[in-house]
């Protein structure tokens, strides 16, 4: 693993980071923590730009409530990698509930 994808602040820490937050608060909700869990393999293979684009899919799908923070940590991640597009193709701001 490269250093920069150690770095707490590195796109695939914030992906982490925000799945591994969402699926702490959905804990014993089997559908949506088994896809986030998806999420931090994807970003455990060093596919943070899918992770990107997977994670904002399964809120969308499962209808998931995120946290502001959740939602700056997955932004700055696809901010970084070039990927917003799949943010704004599901209007992932739309499930902020702060």
């Amino acid at each position: 693993m490269s250093q920069q994808m150690n770095a707490p602040d590195s796109p695939a820490e914030l992906v982490r980071a925000a799945a591994e937050s969402i699926s702490a608060r959905l804990t014993g909700e089997k559908g949506p923590t088994a896809a986030l869990r998806s999420v931090v393999h994807m970003v455990d293979n060093d596919e943070a730009e899918l992770a990107v684009d997977d994670l904002a899919r399964v809120i969308e799908y499962h209808c998931i409530r995120i946290l502001r923070t959740e939602y700056d940590q997955i932004a700055a991640a696809a901010a970084r990698l070039g990927a917003l597009d799949p943010l704004t193709e599901v209007r992932l701001d739309r499930f902020i509930s702060d």
